[in-house]
């Protein structure tokens, strides 16, 4: 009997080339890390960023493995279902050939038995039965036919015995070939079980090493963002010495300029000199430079920053009218640094305020003086004390005489 059924083939598992050494190496990248005990470099950090990319470089690999792996173990689990459907069916066929079977058995048990029954019989007659019957025939035509009657009885009952046990052969051959494809079909879904099996292995060691990697990404990250803030504190640093020391210059530099005028000043100035104070509003425009605007809008901020625009510009038109009076130096420099006449520049604040850069406000108020727009004729200011300062014009909070 031809063996009729659905050849079922399964292909070799592929697994991705990097993943078929997975459990034994995994190339692992580490962040580099410098000498804790030395300034951060940009070599750091490019080192660090370096290994930053080869990690994600390597999670992509990984998360592409882990897809592929997904798509092989649906068709797996696709190619079970197929195998146990064709199982089902062939287990079906299997029972039902076998009642046939089981049907033919009886047949042949009872033909079997028919026929020794009829053999006892005749045995047990010493045929004597038959030649009665044959002798008693009453004409040649009747004898003949009666000896052929016999004839074909026992023809018949080799004949159906021979073809029960044909059909029986037919049916064996059938089953047996039934049972070597349902073997098959099992060997079939073991291979694939365990194509199943080994799937799931990698996809769990791929897992694992993308979580693995992902912290690594997480601490590099951690670690080239310390470094840029490494640097950039390095940077700032190096900003604020250099302006430091462009400070340290400009007012040693200012100071010397101020004991200069002042000592020439004084060679020169009788005791009798008045408090002589510019007009207010309208005034010249004062030559100057960016030196000159930068210092003007740092003490404006430092005495009146907190201040009205108006209280800004008075501050302002004091430092002017003094650069314009005999009685001062005849520089912004000079004025600001003189000794004992501002106490931001002795406490360290007009340093700072003219390191970082005074405010916008503070900036405008200046250019606006330096331009000649002087609001007040005074040559000084302070506090207003209510009840105690009974001259001078108060603006916000400070009084100017």
């Amino acid at each position: 009997m031809k063996r009729n059924y659905l050849k079922i083939t399964t292909k070799k598992l592929k697994v991705p080339a990097c993943l078929l050494c997975l459990s034994l190496s995994i190339a692992t990248v580490f962040p580099y890390i410098p000498n804790t005990y030395a300034a951060t470099t940009q070599e750091d950090l490019d080192k660090a960023n370096e290994a930053l990319n080869q990690l994600k470089a390597r999670q992509a690999e990984l998360s592409s493995d882990f897809a592929n792996l997904n798509s092989q173990l649906e068709a797996s689990g696709e190619k079970i279902a197929n195998i146990d459907s064709q199982i089902t069916q062939k287990q079906s066929e299997i029972n039902d050939l076998q009642v046939k079977i089981n049907d033919l058995s009886v047949q042949i048990a009872n033909q079997y038995n028919s026929m020794k029954l009829r053999i006892k019989y005749m045995y047990e007659k010493n045929d004597s039965s038959i030649f009665e019957l044959i002798l008693n025939s009453k004409s040649m035509g009747e004898f003949l036919t009666r000896t052929e009657y016999i004839q074909q009885i026992s023809q018949y009952d080799r004949d159906m015995l021979a073809q029960l046990n044909d059909i029986y052969t037919q049916n064996k051959q059938a089953n047996d070939a039934l049972v070597a494809d349902m073997n098959d079909l099992n060997s079939l879904r073991n291979e694939a079980t365990n194509e199943r099996n080994n799937l799931n292995t990698l996809l769990a060691q791929t897992q694992s090493q993308i979580d693995t990697t992902s912290s690594s990404i997480t601490e590099a990250e951690k670690l080239a963002l310390q470094y840029e803030q490494d640097l950039e504190n390095q940077r700032i640093e190096q900003e604020r010495a250099e302006a430091e020391r462009a400070r340290q210059e400009a007012e040693a530099k200012a100071a010397q300029e101020a004991q200069a005028k002042a000592a020439q000043e004084a060679n020169n100035t009788s005791s009798g000199v008045s408090y002589d104070v510019p007009a207010s509003s309208g005034g010249t425009a004062l030559a100057h430079d960016s030196s000159d605007l930068a210092m003007l809008a740092a003490i404006i901020e430092c005495e009146a920053g907190n201040q009205s625009y108006q209280g800004k510009l008075a501050v302002g038109s004091v430092i002017i009218n003094r650069v314009n009076s005999s009685r001062f130096p005849n520089s912004i420099s000079a004025v600001i640094y003189a000794s004992g006449q501002f106490t931001p520049v002795a406490s360290g604040r007009f340093s700072i305020v003219l390191a970082r850069g005074a405010s916008s406000s503070c900036v405008q108020a200046a250019q606006e003086v330096l331009n000649g727009n002087i609001v007040i004729d005074a040559l000084y200011f302070h506090v207003y004390r209510s009840g105690t300062d009974t001259y001078g014009t108060v603006i916000g909070d400070h009084i100017f005489y």
